[in-house]
């Protein structure tokens, strides 16, 4: 009965149900957790403001410091030109989108001013977060699912080798799924089936963080458990020795 509650909590969205039934129970949280913990098989994660820290703020300034004026219109017309989403989404080279930049903002930037400012969203990668994914890996599959681009992968990829001590970033996880090779990207639902299909996972034994709503959003319409994590917050407090922790589920169920 646990299980099939849960399935048609997840697929939806009621929530708020299992909220009453928990609330004082202790009971129903005990064999809610235990059930919970027994069916997760597949662990998926974002990567931006979940295992990695950005703030993509900084990348407005990094242009401004090279001389572009009125960021905010150079920003409305790299939107209208699709140049953000065609990157992520692999429809423009690397070169492309670089080029593009330059019409927009009227300045003859290079390439590596470009690729600078691009990556000073980037600004910390916790080792901690990274051993939590080795440790994951020993009790789950361990997938990760980005919206990225070629210039970021490229810069991951880079700091994973000259700082963790790996010969590229995916030696973490059992497999990554990034937007740009795929040519599609979250929250559209093609990306999620992709990925469970590759795979030959099923819905209902996945468990997804990312920090935005709308990436939950679908994963929860396709059948997938799914935490909104809080990007200031620290992804470890939902794990202890490898497995889920109890208090996961105040999580699972907002």
């Amino acid at each position: 009965m646990v299980n099939a509650l849960i399935a048609i909590c997840n697929k939806t969205g009621n929530f708020a149900l299992w909220k009453e039934l928990l609330n004082g129970n202790s009971i129903y949280l005990f064999h809610l957790f235990t059930s919970l913990n027994c069916m997760i098989k597949n662990l998926i994660f974002d990567f931006g403001g979940v295992i990695i820290d950005i703030e993509p703020i900084r990348v407005g300034q990094s242009f401004r410091d090279m001389g572009v004026k009125n960021i905010e219109k150079v920003h409305e017309l790299a939107v209208s030109r699709g140049l953000y989403l065609d990157l992520e989404k692999g429809l423009i080279t690397p070169a492309e989108f670089r080029e593009g930049l330059r019409e927009v903002s009227g300045l003859k930037l290079t390439d590596e001013q470009i690729d600078h400012a691009w990556n000073s969203m980037i600004i910390n990668f916790p080792r901690s977060r990274f051993d939590l994914m080795k440790q994951l890996k020993e009790n789950f599959n361990v997938y990760l699912l980005s919206n990225t681009n070629e210039i970021h992968y490229n810069y991951f990829n880079q700091y994973a080798v000259n700082n963790l001590g790996v010969k590229c970033l995916d030696d973490f996880f059992t497999r990554c799924f990034y937007s740009h090779k795929m040519k599609m990207r979250k929250p559209d639902p093609e990306i999620y089936i992709k990925m469970i299909e590759t795979e030959k996972i099923k819905a209902s034994e996945s468990l997804y963080f990312d920090d935005l709503e709308e990436n939950i959003f679908t994963a929860r319409e396709l059948g997938i458990f799914g935490i909104v994590h809080k990007p200031h917050e620290e992804i470890n407090q939902y794990f202890a020795n490898g497995l889920v922790r109890e208090k996961l589920l105040q999580f699972v169920f907002q």
